[in-house]
């Protein structure tokens, strides 16, 4: 399994969490695991143009330069996971503040659409690179 891959399986996997975590009430953990699901989903595509950035805000930062300023990807997904992110700091780090189920919904469909574009963006580009 290549880089590619085992990125976009760990994404499969926070996404699957998530769900798990949002079935149980764990509305907070579910959106970390949303989030992070969009974080390895991201790295796999910048990973196809060797760019490993070091940070959440990098790696949000240059997935805009070289994927949704250059037309690749919707700015939806990047605002989605702006969102997520800062969603992802208050659930892990916001005591005391509650998500509701509708919010943390909200951020897993987002997650999931945004896993399904990333791999139709990785296949695309790897079909190019053939």
């Amino acid at each position: 399994m290549n880089e590619v891959e085992m990125l976009i399986v760990e994404a499969e996997s926070k996404l699957r969490a998530a769900r798990i975590l949002f079935d149980n009430g764990e509305y907070s953990d579910a959106i970390s695991r949303a989030y992070y699901s969009m974080h390895y989903s991201a790295r796999a595509l910048l990973s196809l143009k060797n760019i490993y950035p070091r940070t959440h805000k990098g790696i949000i930062a240059q997935f805009g330069l070289e994927f949704v300023k250059k037309g690749t990807i919707e700015d939806y997904y990047l605002k989605s996971m702006s969102t997520a992110r800062e969603s992802r700091e208050r659930a892990d780090y916001g005591i005391g503040y509650k998500f509701t189920a509708e919010e943390a919904e909200n951020i897993i469909e987002n997650a999931n659409r945004f896993l399904e574009r990333i791999k139709k963006a990785i296949e695309n580009l790897e079909v190019m690179d053939k």
